[in-house]
């Protein structure tokens, strides 16, 4: 009884902690549409902590259905049967709830990069048909390119 006690309470505090994780990313966004730049520090800091408390959860809860055997899974009471399942299903959907906001917040961050990029184009003075070479994947100047100069010689 005692690891099932531990799995039910190691489950709820996964539950929490993506709930935590969705509100961060968020903020995240809303930081980023405000130009609020100063906060992203911080809020990325937030995302890896709670992702290696995550991290952690999730071996406990695998070494405490080790520890308890097949039978804390496959064989509990029926009531506790659907309480784990319907628990795990919404731990499932959360997590899918949070990765898509993630993947969203990085559409965000490479849209706000594309639009950095092209207003260094112009500030550069590079015509926009020659522009799309002159950037890296990090956004850094490739070399070699006619167009590429410092932005202090611009």
């Amino acid at each position: 009884m005692m690891q099932r006690e531990q799995l039910d309470s190691i489950l709820q505090s996964q539950y929490r902690l993506l709930e935590s994780i969705g509100q961060v990313l968020q903020a995240e966004l809303e930081a980023m549409l405000a130009g609020n730049t100063t906060e992203l520090p911080a809020l990325a800091a937030r995302k890896l902590a709670i992702c290696g408390e995550l991290e952690q959860l999730e071996l406990a809860r695998v070494r405490c259905a080790d520890e308890a055997g097949s039978g804390l899974l496959h064989n509990p009471p029926a009531p506790m049967a659907l309480d784990h399942a319907a628990r795990s299903r919404k731990i499932r959907e959360l997590a899918q709830a949070v990765t898509a906001a993630n993947q969203r917040n990085g559409l965000v961050v490479s849209a706000l990069i594309r639009n950095t990029r092209g207003a260094l184009d112009i500030l550069r003075g590079i015509p926009a048909a020659e522009a799309a070479g002159v950037y890296g994947p990090y956004g850094q100047a490739l070399g070699g390119h006619q167009a590429s100069k410092t932005l202090a010689s611009a």
